[in-house]
Protein backbone atom coordinates (compact mmCIF):
# COMPACT_ATOMS: atom_id res chain seq x y z
CA UNK A 1 0.00 0.00 0.00
CA UNK A 2 1.64 3.26 -1.11
CA UNK A 3 1.84 6.50 0.82
CA UNK A 4 -0.75 8.22 -1.39
CA UNK A 5 -3.36 5.53 -0.77
CA UNK A 6 -2.67 5.58 2.99
CA UNK A 7 -3.08 9.36 3.02
CA UNK A 8 -6.38 8.99 1.16
CA UNK A 9 -7.61 6.58 3.81
CA UNK A 10 -6.64 9.00 6.61
CA UNK A 11 -8.25 11.92 4.77
CA UNK A 12 -11.46 9.95 4.12
CA UNK A 13 -11.78 8.86 7.77
CA UNK A 14 -11.07 12.38 9.02
CA UNK A 15 -13.64 13.97 6.71
CA UNK A 16 -16.30 11.34 7.41
CA UNK A 17 -15.86 11.95 11.16
CA UNK A 18 -15.74 15.76 11.04
CA UNK A 19 -18.78 16.07 8.75
CA UNK A 20 -21.28 14.55 11.23
CA UNK A 21 -19.66 16.51 14.07
CA UNK A 22 -20.42 19.74 12.21
CA UNK A 23 -23.99 18.60 11.55
CA UNK A 24 -24.79 17.70 15.19
CA UNK A 25 -23.22 20.71 16.94
CA UNK A 26 -26.03 21.84 19.27
CA UNK A 27 -27.40 25.21 18.19
CA UNK A 28 -30.45 26.86 19.76
CA UNK A 29 -33.14 26.43 17.12
CA UNK A 30 -35.21 29.23 18.62
CA UNK A 31 -32.31 31.68 18.57
CA UNK A 32 -32.74 33.59 15.32
CA UNK A 33 -29.37 35.23 15.86
CA UNK A 34 -27.64 31.94 15.12
CA UNK A 35 -29.52 31.28 11.89
CA UNK A 36 -26.49 32.28 9.83
CA UNK A 37 -24.27 30.02 11.91
CA UNK A 38 -26.62 27.06 11.37
CA UNK A 39 -26.56 27.66 7.62
CA UNK A 40 -22.76 27.79 7.69
CA UNK A 41 -22.66 24.53 9.64
CA UNK A 42 -24.79 22.82 7.01
CA UNK A 43 -22.53 24.14 4.25
CA UNK A 44 -19.45 22.87 6.09
CA UNK A 45 -20.94 19.44 6.89
CA UNK A 46 -21.97 18.96 3.26
CA UNK A 47 -18.54 20.09 2.15
CA UNK A 48 -16.77 17.56 4.39
CA UNK A 49 -19.01 14.65 3.45
CA UNK A 50 -18.91 15.41 -0.27
CA UNK A 51 -15.11 15.57 -0.30
CA UNK A 52 -14.94 12.36 1.76
CA UNK A 53 -17.14 10.53 -0.77
CA UNK A 54 -15.09 11.87 -3.66
CA UNK A 55 -11.83 10.72 -2.03
CA UNK A 56 -13.36 7.31 -1.48
CA UNK A 57 -13.95 7.05 -5.25
CA UNK A 58 -10.73 8.78 -6.26
CA UNK A 59 -8.59 6.25 -4.38
CA UNK A 60 -9.91 3.55 -6.73
CA UNK A 61 -9.68 5.56 -9.96
CA UNK A 62 -6.62 5.93 -12.22
CA UNK A 63 -4.50 9.02 -11.73
CA UNK A 64 -5.04 11.64 -14.39
CA UNK A 65 -4.18 15.30 -14.93
CA UNK A 66 -7.16 17.68 -15.09
CA UNK A 67 -9.48 14.99 -13.77
CA UNK A 68 -13.18 15.82 -14.40
CA UNK A 69 -14.53 14.19 -11.18
CA UNK A 70 -11.96 16.31 -9.34
CA UNK A 71 -13.34 19.50 -10.86
CA UNK A 72 -16.92 18.62 -9.91
CA UNK A 73 -15.95 17.78 -6.33
CA UNK A 74 -13.54 20.67 -5.82
CA UNK A 75 -15.85 23.24 -7.37
CA UNK A 76 -18.67 22.22 -5.05
CA UNK A 77 -16.14 22.42 -2.22
CA UNK A 78 -15.01 25.95 -3.00
CA UNK A 79 -18.61 27.20 -3.29
CA UNK A 80 -19.70 25.59 0.00
CA UNK A 81 -16.61 26.76 1.92
CA UNK A 82 -16.71 30.23 0.41
CA UNK A 83 -20.37 30.78 1.23
CA UNK A 84 -19.95 29.30 4.72
CA UNK A 85 -17.24 31.81 5.61
CA UNK A 86 -18.91 34.80 3.96
CA UNK A 87 -22.06 34.01 5.91
CA UNK A 88 -20.19 34.32 9.20
CA UNK A 89 -19.05 37.91 8.72
CA UNK A 90 -22.07 39.22 6.81
CA UNK A 91 -25.41 37.60 7.60
CA UNK A 92 -27.05 39.35 4.65
CA UNK A 93 -24.58 38.42 1.94
CA UNK A 94 -25.67 34.80 1.40
CA UNK A 95 -29.14 34.13 0.00
CA UNK A 96 -30.73 31.58 -2.34
CA UNK A 97 -30.15 33.59 -5.48
CA UNK A 98 -26.48 34.05 -4.66
CA UNK A 99 -26.05 30.34 -3.90
CA UNK A 100 -27.49 29.55 -7.35
CA UNK A 101 -25.25 32.14 -9.04
CA UNK A 102 -22.17 30.75 -7.30
CA UNK A 103 -22.84 27.29 -8.72
CA UNK A 104 -23.41 28.73 -12.20
CA UNK A 105 -19.71 28.76 -13.29
CA UNK A 106 -19.40 25.06 -12.45
CA UNK A 107 -22.57 24.21 -14.39
CA UNK A 108 -21.37 26.28 -17.36
CA UNK A 109 -18.02 24.47 -17.40
CA UNK A 110 -19.77 21.10 -17.13
CA UNK A 111 -22.03 22.05 -20.08
CA UNK A 112 -19.07 23.14 -22.23
CA UNK A 113 -17.21 19.93 -21.43
CA UNK A 114 -20.32 17.81 -22.09
CA UNK A 115 -20.94 19.45 -25.47
CA UNK A 116 -17.31 18.97 -26.52
CA UNK A 117 -17.55 15.28 -25.59
CA UNK A 118 -20.42 14.90 -28.04
CA UNK A 119 -18.18 15.82 -30.97
CA UNK A 120 -14.61 15.08 -29.87
CA UNK A 121 -13.04 12.16 -28.02
CA UNK A 122 -11.91 12.53 -24.42
CA UNK A 123 -8.28 11.72 -23.69
CA UNK A 124 -6.82 10.07 -20.61
CA UNK A 125 -3.96 12.45 -19.76
CA UNK A 126 -1.31 10.54 -17.87
CA UNK A 127 1.62 12.95 -18.33
CA UNK A 128 2.42 16.59 -18.97
CA UNK A 129 3.86 15.68 -22.36
CA UNK A 130 0.53 14.12 -23.35
CA UNK A 131 -1.29 17.22 -22.08
CA UNK A 132 0.78 19.59 -24.25
CA UNK A 133 0.43 17.38 -27.30
CA UNK A 134 -3.36 17.29 -26.90
CA UNK A 135 -4.03 21.03 -26.76
CA UNK A 136 -5.75 20.93 -30.14
CA UNK A 137 -8.48 18.71 -28.65
CA UNK A 138 -11.51 20.82 -27.54
CA UNK A 139 -12.29 18.47 -24.62
CA UNK A 140 -8.80 19.04 -23.23
CA UNK A 141 -9.22 22.79 -23.68
CA UNK A 142 -12.56 22.55 -21.86
CA UNK A 143 -10.82 20.87 -18.94
CA UNK A 144 -8.14 23.58 -18.86
CA UNK A 145 -10.88 26.22 -18.95
CA UNK A 146 -12.57 24.51 -16.00
CA UNK A 147 -9.33 24.64 -14.02
CA UNK A 148 -8.93 28.35 -14.75
CA UNK A 149 -12.55 29.04 -13.74
CA UNK A 150 -12.01 27.06 -10.53
CA UNK A 151 -8.91 29.11 -9.66
CA UNK A 152 -10.79 32.30 -10.56
CA UNK A 153 -13.61 31.40 -8.16
CA UNK A 154 -11.11 30.81 -5.35
CA UNK A 155 -9.65 34.28 -5.99
CA UNK A 156 -13.17 35.76 -6.11
CA UNK A 157 -14.04 34.39 -2.67
CA UNK A 158 -10.72 35.65 -1.31
CA UNK A 159 -11.39 39.15 -2.65
CA UNK A 160 -14.97 39.29 -1.30
CA UNK A 161 -14.08 37.78 2.09
CA UNK A 162 -11.17 40.12 2.80
CA UNK A 163 -13.26 43.10 1.69
CA UNK A 164 -16.09 42.10 4.04
CA UNK A 165 -13.60 41.33 6.81
CA UNK A 166 -12.17 44.86 6.60
CA UNK A 167 -15.68 46.35 6.73
CA UNK A 168 -16.53 44.10 9.68
CA UNK A 169 -13.35 45.03 11.57
CA UNK A 170 -14.00 48.76 11.10
CA UNK A 171 -17.58 48.32 12.29
CA UNK A 172 -16.45 46.41 15.37
CA UNK A 173 -13.99 49.20 16.12
CA UNK A 174 -16.88 51.68 16.20
CA UNK A 175 -18.88 49.65 18.72
CA UNK A 176 -16.57 47.82 21.10
CA UNK A 177 -13.56 48.90 23.15
CA UNK A 178 -11.92 45.51 23.56
CA UNK A 179 -11.62 43.76 20.20
CA UNK A 180 -12.08 40.00 20.61
CA UNK A 181 -8.49 39.59 19.45
CA UNK A 182 -7.32 36.06 18.85
CA UNK A 183 -10.86 34.66 19.10
CA UNK A 184 -12.14 36.90 16.32
CA UNK A 185 -9.04 36.24 14.22
CA UNK A 186 -9.99 32.57 14.15
CA UNK A 187 -12.57 33.43 11.48
CA UNK A 188 -9.79 34.84 9.33
CA UNK A 189 -7.51 31.88 10.01
CA UNK A 190 -10.31 29.47 9.14
CA UNK A 191 -10.86 31.19 5.79
CA UNK A 192 -7.12 31.17 5.09
CA UNK A 193 -7.25 27.43 5.80
CA UNK A 194 -10.06 27.13 3.24
CA UNK A 195 -7.96 29.07 0.72
CA UNK A 196 -5.00 26.79 1.31
CA UNK A 197 -7.24 23.74 0.93
CA UNK A 198 -8.39 25.11 -2.43
CA UNK A 199 -4.80 25.75 -3.50
CA UNK A 200 -3.91 22.29 -2.28
CA UNK A 201 -6.66 20.88 -4.50
CA UNK A 202 -5.17 22.64 -7.52
CA UNK A 203 -1.78 21.08 -6.74
CA UNK A 204 -3.36 17.63 -6.43
CA UNK A 205 -5.05 18.16 -9.81
CA UNK A 206 -1.75 19.00 -11.48
CA UNK A 207 0.54 16.35 -10.01
CA UNK A 208 0.78 12.63 -10.65
CA UNK A 209 3.65 12.11 -8.23
CA UNK A 210 2.46 9.65 -5.53
CA UNK A 211 4.55 11.20 -2.75
CA UNK A 212 3.37 14.76 -3.29
CA UNK A 213 -0.18 13.54 -3.76
CA UNK A 214 0.03 11.98 -0.29
CA UNK A 215 1.53 15.15 1.23
CA UNK A 216 -1.23 17.29 -0.25
CA UNK A 217 -3.87 14.90 1.10
CA UNK A 218 -2.52 15.21 4.66
CA UNK A 219 -2.23 18.99 4.34
CA UNK A 220 -5.88 19.17 3.31
CA UNK A 221 -6.85 17.19 6.40
CA UNK A 222 -4.97 19.68 8.60
CA UNK A 223 -6.72 22.63 6.94
CA UNK A 224 -10.13 21.04 7.37
CA UNK A 225 -9.40 20.21 11.00
CA UNK A 226 -8.52 23.87 11.67
CA UNK A 227 -11.85 24.93 10.14
CA UNK A 228 -13.73 22.34 12.19
CA UNK A 229 -12.14 23.57 15.45
CA UNK A 230 -13.06 27.16 14.63
CA UNK A 231 -16.68 26.38 13.83
CA UNK A 232 -17.12 24.47 17.08
CA UNK A 233 -15.86 27.50 19.05
CA UNK A 234 -17.77 30.08 17.02
CA UNK A 235 -21.00 30.40 19.11
CA UNK A 236 -19.04 31.69 22.13
CA UNK A 237 -17.36 34.29 19.92
CA UNK A 238 -20.60 35.10 18.14
CA UNK A 239 -22.52 35.99 21.30
CA UNK A 240 -19.79 38.47 22.27
CA UNK A 241 -20.02 40.45 19.05
CA UNK A 242 -23.55 39.91 17.72
CA UNK A 243 -25.63 43.05 17.57
CA UNK A 244 -22.77 45.37 18.35
CA UNK A 245 -22.51 46.40 14.72
CA UNK A 246 -26.20 46.02 13.86
CA UNK A 247 -28.11 49.24 13.28
CA UNK A 248 -30.92 49.63 15.80
CA UNK A 249 -33.73 51.32 13.93
CA UNK A 250 -35.77 51.78 17.10
CA UNK A 251 -32.96 53.19 19.15
CA UNK A 252 -34.26 56.73 19.09
CA UNK A 253 -37.60 55.82 20.67
CA UNK A 254 -37.79 57.27 24.15
CA UNK A 255 -34.19 58.45 23.99
CA UNK A 256 -34.29 61.51 21.74
CA UNK A 257 -31.44 63.94 22.17
CA UNK A 258 -30.39 67.02 20.21
CA UNK A 259 -27.65 66.83 17.60
CA UNK A 260 -24.20 66.79 19.15
CA UNK A 261 -22.34 70.05 19.08
CA UNK A 262 -18.71 70.52 20.02
CA UNK A 263 -19.81 71.73 23.46
CA UNK A 264 -21.95 68.63 23.98
CA UNK A 265 -19.01 66.38 23.12
CA UNK A 266 -16.66 68.37 25.34
CA UNK A 267 -18.97 67.84 28.30
CA UNK A 268 -19.39 64.14 27.53
CA UNK A 269 -15.67 63.65 27.10
CA UNK A 270 -14.96 65.41 30.39
CA UNK A 271 -17.37 63.03 32.15
CA UNK A 272 -15.75 59.98 30.54
CA UNK A 273 -12.31 61.09 31.72
CA UNK A 274 -13.28 62.47 35.14
CA UNK A 275 -15.32 59.40 36.10
CA UNK A 276 -12.90 57.03 34.32
CA UNK A 277 -15.79 55.33 32.54
CA UNK A 278 -13.29 53.95 30.01
CA UNK A 279 -11.92 51.50 32.60
CA UNK A 280 -15.05 49.30 32.42
CA UNK A 281 -13.95 45.90 31.11
CA UNK A 282 -15.53 44.91 27.80
CA UNK A 283 -17.00 48.39 27.42
CA UNK A 284 -19.23 48.83 24.37
CA UNK A 285 -20.44 52.05 22.80
CA UNK A 286 -23.96 51.10 23.89
CA UNK A 287 -22.90 50.76 27.53
CA UNK A 288 -21.00 54.03 27.51
CA UNK A 289 -23.89 55.82 25.80
CA UNK A 290 -26.21 54.53 28.54
CA UNK A 291 -23.89 55.91 31.22
CA UNK A 292 -23.94 59.31 29.50
CA UNK A 293 -27.66 59.24 28.75
CA UNK A 294 -27.27 59.55 24.98
CA UNK A 295 -27.81 57.27 22.00
CA UNK A 296 -25.06 54.91 20.89
CA UNK A 297 -25.14 56.10 17.27
CA UNK A 298 -24.80 59.73 18.37
CA UNK A 299 -21.88 58.84 20.64
CA UNK A 300 -20.14 56.86 17.90
CA UNK A 301 -20.59 59.68 15.39
CA UNK A 302 -19.36 62.27 17.89
CA UNK A 303 -16.18 60.27 18.52
CA UNK A 304 -15.62 59.78 14.79
CA UNK A 305 -16.19 63.46 13.98
CA UNK A 306 -14.64 65.18 17.01
CA UNK A 307 -11.74 62.83 17.74
CA UNK A 308 -11.09 61.60 14.20
CA UNK A 309 -10.88 57.95 15.34
CA UNK A 310 -13.28 55.10 16.03
CA UNK A 311 -14.63 54.14 19.46
CA UNK A 312 -12.08 51.38 19.95
CA UNK A 313 -9.10 53.68 19.34
CA UNK A 314 -10.55 56.51 21.46
CA UNK A 315 -11.09 54.26 24.49
CA UNK A 316 -7.75 52.56 23.83
CA UNK A 317 -5.89 55.88 24.04
CA UNK A 318 -7.47 56.70 27.39
CA UNK A 319 -6.69 53.24 28.73
CA UNK A 320 -3.08 53.30 27.56
CA UNK A 321 -2.61 56.76 29.10
CA UNK A 322 -3.97 55.31 32.35
CA UNK A 323 -1.61 52.33 32.04
CA UNK A 324 1.36 54.67 31.54
CA UNK A 325 0.40 56.58 34.67
CA UNK A 326 0.19 53.36 36.68
CA UNK A 327 3.57 52.19 35.32
CA UNK A 328 5.11 55.51 36.40
CA UNK A 329 3.70 55.17 39.92
CA UNK A 330 4.01 51.37 40.33
CA UNK A 331 6.59 50.05 37.83
CA UNK A 332 6.53 46.54 39.34
CA UNK A 333 2.89 45.92 38.34
CA UNK A 334 2.66 42.86 36.10
CA UNK A 335 1.39 43.37 32.58
CA UNK A 336 -1.47 40.90 33.08
CA UNK A 337 -2.62 42.83 36.15
CA UNK A 338 -2.08 46.14 34.40
CA UNK A 339 -4.20 45.06 31.43
CA UNK A 340 -7.05 44.10 33.75
CA UNK A 341 -6.77 47.32 35.75
CA UNK A 342 -7.26 49.51 32.67
CA UNK A 343 -10.18 47.50 31.25
CA UNK A 344 -8.69 44.96 28.82
CA UNK A 345 -10.07 41.42 28.96
CA UNK A 346 -7.02 39.98 27.17
CA UNK A 347 -3.38 40.87 27.77
CA UNK A 348 -2.70 40.37 24.06
CA UNK A 349 -5.17 43.17 23.23
CA UNK A 350 -3.50 45.43 25.79
CA UNK A 351 -0.04 44.77 24.31
CA UNK A 352 -1.27 45.29 20.76
CA UNK A 353 -2.96 48.62 21.53
CA UNK A 354 -0.04 49.79 23.68
CA UNK A 355 2.34 49.22 20.76
CA UNK A 356 -0.04 50.86 18.25
CA UNK A 357 -0.51 53.99 20.38
CA UNK A 358 2.93 54.52 21.96
CA UNK A 359 5.17 52.88 19.37
CA UNK A 360 6.65 50.66 22.09
CA UNK A 361 5.70 47.33 23.58
CA UNK A 362 4.87 47.46 27.32
CA UNK A 363 8.25 45.82 28.05
CA UNK A 364 10.15 48.34 25.95
CA UNK A 365 8.29 51.24 27.53
CA UNK A 366 9.06 49.96 31.03
CA UNK A 367 12.76 49.53 30.18
CA UNK A 368 12.91 53.06 28.79
CA UNK A 369 11.11 54.33 31.88
CA UNK A 370 13.56 52.56 34.20
CA UNK A 371 16.55 53.87 32.24
CA UNK A 372 15.34 57.46 32.33
CA UNK A 373 14.68 57.24 36.06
Amino acid sequence: MDFTFQSYEILIIGLMVMGPIMAIIPVGKNDVRLRGYRISLYFMALSFEFLGCYCLLKAKLPRELLFIPFFISSHIQVVLLGLAHLNLINLNIVHRKQVALNFLPMLACAAIYGISRCFFPDIHISSWQMLFSSLSNPTVLARILWLLVYIGQILYYAMVFFREERIYSRALGNWISDMPGSKYRLALYSFIGALLAGSDSVCICLTLDPFWGGVFNLLMLVFYFVMCVFYIQYPAIFYNIYGLIAKDTNEGAGNDIPQHSEIDWTESKDRIIAQKLYLTEGLTVEQLAGMLGISKNSLSKAINNMEGVNFNTFIGRLRIAEAQAIMNDAPSTSFAELAMMVGFSEQSNFSRQFKAITGFTPSEYRRNLTSSN
